[in-house]
């Protein structure tokens, strides 16, 4: 039964992406969607590697909390607003913004500038990111001309999530191995630029969109919101288990960097990112992890090697 249950799920599937690629718009927006995902899984990458460096692993957890809590905050008072407008319109802006923070972090770690900018920069990046999955999500219905259609394009999403979730870490581990986290920020840039040039020529007729609300409804909104979470029981489960994935996903962020930080063989660091306060010492104070491949491990080396070599 599983060999016949399994060629059915891959019949499914298969169906799905053709449905999907046969409609040049919803091939242009799922598109966009994988490299907008890939993006942000990469950058989360590097940007562990960052914190790690600059503070181990109580740095890693507090950076992606930072990026976590302002986001959680703003996203009940953006998404009316978002909703409000067309919503490619919103999802070009989104990836633009995340193009240029992601951008400028690379452009802050291959200068050595200072990590705190990096970190801003983050924020402001996953902040703008917020809105991009609700638009998208809202957006797909007015791309699909059946509901056959709209569910192959939610299994095309769906399939497309986790492979931005496994592509991104990929891409960041090999560009890490080649051109340093400097690589990862940049290369994830680009793929924030190109998931909003895919959806820039989009064409679809937009349902009508209600006027834009004052601050006193978004607050409104946003409250409400909150109490019909609270009344329903089983929405309030499904939040709950919402948070719960995103804790998990953030505590084996953590937990990945710092795995693999200590588990290289005696004599090595690892990434090469461990804290400025222990084997960093050689490399200078705010020299970010290029991670490049060396004898003595990930971008490290012995103790004795020259920052030039062991560094970038």
């Amino acid at each position: 039964m599983a060999g016949p249950t399994g060629r059915a799920r891959l019949g499914t599937a298969a169906a799905a992406f053709t449905s999907n690629a046969r409609n040049p718009e919803l091939r242009r927006a799922q598109l966009s969607f994988l490299g907008a995902w890939t993006a942000e899984w990469a950058f989360t990458v590097g940007l562990g590697i960052v914190a790690y460096r600059d503070g181990g692993a109580a740095a890693v957890g507090v950076v992606g909390l930072l990026r976590m809590v302002p986001a959680a905050l703003l996203a009940p008072l953006l998404a009316p607003v978002a909703d409000r407008g067309r919503r490619e319109r919103v999802l070009v802006l989104v990836s633009v913004l995340r193009g240029m923070a992601t951008g400028a972090a690379a452009v802050v770690v291959g200068a050595d500038g200072p990590t705190t900018v990096v970190y801003v920069l983050a924020v402001l990046s996953t902040m703008a990111a917020t809105l991009f999955r609700p638009a998208h999500s809202a957006l797909l219905p007015s791309l699909c001309g059946s509901g056959h259609e709209l569910a192959s394009a939610n299994v095309v999403r769906g399939l497309l999530d986790s492979l931005a979730t496994l592509v991104g870490p990929l891409l960041a581990a090999v560009l890490l191995a080649s051109a340093g986290v400097t690589g990862v920020f940049a290369v994830a840039a680009a793929a924030s630029f190109w998931s909003a040039l895919l959806l820039l020529r989009l064409r679809y007729d937009a349902p009508p969109r209600p006027s834009s609300p004052g601050e006193a409804q978004l607050v409104r909104a946003a409250v409400e919101g909150l109490r019909a979470v609270g009344l329903d029981r089983d929405l309030a489960v499904i939040m709950l288990l919402a948070a719960a994935q995103s804790w998990t996903r953030g505590a084996l962020t953590v937990l990945t960097v710092v795995s693999r930080s200590t588990s290289s063989a005696p004599g090595t660091q690892g990434w090469g990112c461990s804290p400025r306060r222990s084997a960093w010492a050689p490399c200078s104070a705010r020299s970010p992890p290029r991670c490049s491949p060396t004898p003595g491990g990930w971008g490290r080396g012995s103790p004795s090697a020259s920052p030039s070599t062991a560094c970038r």
